[in-house]
């Protein structure tokens, strides 16, 4: 899928970046964030978009890889829909069928990511559907 532009696609993170939790923290938070979502599916605590994008925004948070834990945790949000049976369509992602300038999607993308650190998944969950 990346050729040789990403050999360390799929390895997590080996020192701290200015976001993401502490890099030796990532291999317990990433299977308790697994745990957790696997849970709140099994017992529907919550609408099948609040569980997709709250494990979307917590993958983020974690901050896994060097590179890429948008596009990633974007995927398997996704792939958490599609694929276990929830039923939903995939998210848009901000997505539109007019020309949209790539600057202002991430700006408006990076905006909804802060207001879920502050505890509000609204604006994420509405970019996440928006058409």
């Amino acid at each position: 899928m990346f050729g040789q532009s990403w050999r360390w696609a799929g390895q997590y993170r080996s020192r701290d970046k200015s976001i993401g939790s502490d890099w030796r923290q990532i291999r317990m938070q990433v299977p308790a964030l697994l745990a957790d979502i696997a849970f709140q599916v099994e017992q529907q605590v919550d609408p099948v978009d609040r569980i997709a994008i709250s494990f979307h925004h917590r993958l983020v948070s974690i901050h896994p890889f060097p590179n890429g834990n948008g596009r990633h945790a974007r995927l398997i949000a996704d792939v958490l829909i599609e694929r276990l049976g929830l039923g939903a369509p995939r998210f848009s992602w901000g997505g539109s069928s007019s020309p949209i300038d790539a600057s202002a999607l991430r700006q408006h993308y990076i905006a909804a990511l802060q207001q879920a650190d502050r505890g509000n998944v609204s604006a994420l969950l509405a970019f996440a559907r928006a058409s």
